[in-house]
């Protein structure tokens, strides 16, 4: 019963905070399940919640997205991916977490502190962020502060940066859970627990995309990186 509670009740918050701003399911509810439920049970689940989310975002604001961008992003991430689990095999995990969330936390304040004005992001930009965000995915398993950085950065709507990060975790999100079933990590109790959680998910991304209505272009990149900065906190003090 205590399980189930928690749950719903980490689901509906990480939920609210992805229908809010198109990321952070995954950052949010997987530490805090894990502290419930085995984190072999937990991976596959919350990356299967969080592609329900980014798919039904990506329906949503489908006019908004920056295909462009998502192509350029794509292609740089794939091949990054293996170089991070390679990386990872000769720098240990804590490490890599501490300098990206000094990176984070540095780039962040800058942007919070400084306020430049935000300009069109080239190719080279798009690539460097895809391909970082593979890396990173490949190796300590958090590909997306990259991307939502990047999305920030460009001189979007909100609709635009909200679509745009909601269509590239939903595409990351399913290449991962169709290895995940390819492997055997989607078991009957994933499914389960998948199925309970539903209504909880519906609840938080309802009450999400009501929020985000009330939120202006800037006040959306604002909370964006903040909730990157905390997130770079939440990443150094876990790790040292």
């Amino acid at each position: 019963m205590l399980e189930t509670i928690a749950l719903t009740t980490i689901v509906v918050v990480a939920g609210f905070l992805q229908g809010l701003t198109g990321f952070g399911f995954v950052l949010i509810a997987l530490p805090l399940l894990g502290l419930f439920i085995g984190i072999k049970t937990i991976i596959p689940l919350v990356i299967l919640l969080a592609l329900c989310i980014s798919m039904t975002l990506s329906v949503q604001l489908r006019s908004s997205i920056n295909l462009k961008s998502i192509y350029g992003l794509m292609a740089a991430t794939i091949p990054g991916i293996p170089l991070g689990v390679y990386t990872l095999k000769h720098i240990p995990a804590e490490m890599l977490a501490i300098i990206v969330g000094i990176i984070m936390v540095a780039f962040t304040s800058y942007q919070l502190l400084a306020k430049p004005t935000a300009k069109q992001l080239g190719i080279p930009s798009t690539i460097l962020a895809g391909f970082v965000s593979g890396v990173l995915a490949g190796s300590i398993g958090a590909g997306g502060p990259p991307v939502i950085v990047y999305s920030s950065l460009q001189p979007w709507t909100k609709d635009q940066a909200k679509a745009t990060l909601a269509f590239y975790f939903a595409i990351s999100g399913a290449m991962v859970s169709i290895t995940h079933a390819y492997t055997g990590l989607i078991t009957q109790e994933v499914l389960k627990l998948f199925l309970i959680s539903i209504p909880a998910l519906i609840v938080g991304i309802l009450l999400g995309s009501i929020a985000y209505k009330k939120l202006s272009d800037h006040g959306y990149k604002k909370l964006a990186f903040i909730i990157v900065f905390i997130l770079g906190c939440m990443m150094i003090y876990k790790n040292i």
